[in-house]
């Protein structure tokens, strides 16, 4: 099956063939553009379109020979150069004609597992050994700062520049997340390393929470500066879940090694649909396009997948210029803990509509009584937050999720 939820007037471009296994990906903020990094080292720019691929604009291969491949590939956030971590160790920047402009052939002492744009002039990096740097591409010599707290390798960081722009949060193999403040450049929180890898990381919910993906397939949900241990958890993926991106303050996407992008609700946690699959093969990586209608994802073949996601969004740009009294009023609901579901009303509708067209006659009442035990998942958030550092127990164990039947069961149901 290769959705569930998706619009039947849903469209979204023909996947496109690279060379060679691609191992990351990422979309220009402003053009049809995207990057891909590939096993052999090579990056590749392609110009997607809805009914045919142009060739690739610029294919170079910038890495030394036999190394290992492009790990990495991320655009500033103008779009006017691309960064790229290689498993040779070093970190390059592009300009638009494919030129490095910017070189550090040693920029770590293991090959580079993740990197993120920070802002225009600075970058972080994570390596294999568990060592994170932060660099500012002004300098050409050595990074700005180094922290090296990790056992294991460097699997995600990300930072937020609305609601911590001096934070950055990098998870590991070791089964941690550590907070470092770049202002002050020290670490100011670490968890406790747990017995499953974190895989993945984003910040929600306006900057008071964080998620994390493992490779247990649990959701782990930690309550902003309260680092020793998640506050809440939600296991409610079969396999691990190496992907994740925000799709709002309430909703997140994630990718999991059983091949589907699921679209899944934080406090309450609730299982909302699946957006595609992969036909068996692992989500490695995925990312969102510069209008956000679109995903990217890569698995362990040399396609690159598009998914038409237009239909998640709602317009919701009210909401978004929240005033004073809002914001108040959302720290006393944090306070409490009384968490109410947000999610687009688009997403409801249109399980609603596949649950219709299932033959499931569910009723407003039916809506109504999930509702209200969403509420109950929001009050065991209350308790958990309220002791401070809490285990990351399964918080979200205890609730149902929503079950989708398959093209099969419908069809022998109408039997």
């Amino acid at each position: 099956m290769a959705s569930l939820v998706v619009d039947d007037d849903s469209k979204a471009p023909p996947s496109l063939e690279l060379p060679e296994i691609p191992l990351s990906l990422d979309f220009h903020p402003t053009l049809n553009v995207l990057a891909s990094g590939l096993v052999d080292g090579g990056i590749y720019l392609n110009q997607y379109n809805f009914e045919e691929h142009s060739p690739a604009t610029i294919h170079i291969h910038p890495f030394r020979e036999g190394t290992g491949g492009c790990r990495v590939v991320r655009f500033s956030k103008d779009g006017q150069s691309l960064f790229a971590g290689s498993a040779d160790h070093s970190i390059i920047a592009l300009s638009t004609t494919g030129q490095v402009v910017w070189n550090q052939p040693d920029a770590h002492r293991d090959p580079v597992s993740c990197l993120t744009v920070i802002d225009d002039n600075m970058i972080a990096s994570g390596d294999d050994s568990g060592a994170v740097k932060i660099w500012d591409i002004r300098q050409s010599d050595r990074p700005a700062m180094s922290f090296d707290v990790f056992q294991d390798y460097v699997s995600d960081c990300v930072n937020d520049q609305e609601s911590h722009p001096e934070c950055l949060l990098a998870t590991s193999g070791d089964g941690s997340l550590g907070c470092f403040d770049m202002k002050q450049q020290k670490l100011i929180g670490r968890s406790d390393e747990l017995e499953e890898d974190i895989l993945s990381v984003q910040i929600i919910k306006r900057g008071r929470k964080v998620v994390c993906g493992t490779n247990e397939g649990t959701i782990l949900i930690f309550s902003w500066g309260y680092w020793s241990g998640g506050s809440d958890s939600f296991p409610g993926h079969p396999e691990s879940v190496g992907a994740i991106l925000k799709l709002n303050e309430e909703t997140i996407l994630t990718g999991s090694s059983d091949g589907f992008i699921r679209v899944v609700g934080i406090q309450p946690s609730k299982l909302y649909g699946l957006v595609g699959d992969h036909e068996g093969f692992p989500l490695e990586k995925m990312r969102w396009s510069n209008d956000k209608n679109l995903i990217g994802s890569i698995s362990h073949d040399n396609l690159v997948r598009f998914w038409d996601v237009s239909y998640l969004h709602e317009d919701d740009d009210d909401e978004e210029e929240d005033d004073d009294d809002e914001e108040e009023g959302e720290k006393a609901e944090d306070d409490e803990s009384n968490f109410v579901d947000q999610t687009s009303d688009e997403i409801l509708q249109h399980i609603r509509k596949q649950r219709t067209e299932n033959g499931d006659d569910d009723s407003e009442d039916d809506w109504e009584d999930d509702d209200g035990d969403d509420g109950d998942m929001a009050d065991s958030d209350s308790d958990s937050d309220s002791g401070g550092n809490g285990g990351a127990g399964g918080g979200g164990g205890g609730h149902s999720q929503t079950q989708f039947k398959t093209q099969a069961e419908n069809f022998f149901q109408d039997l």
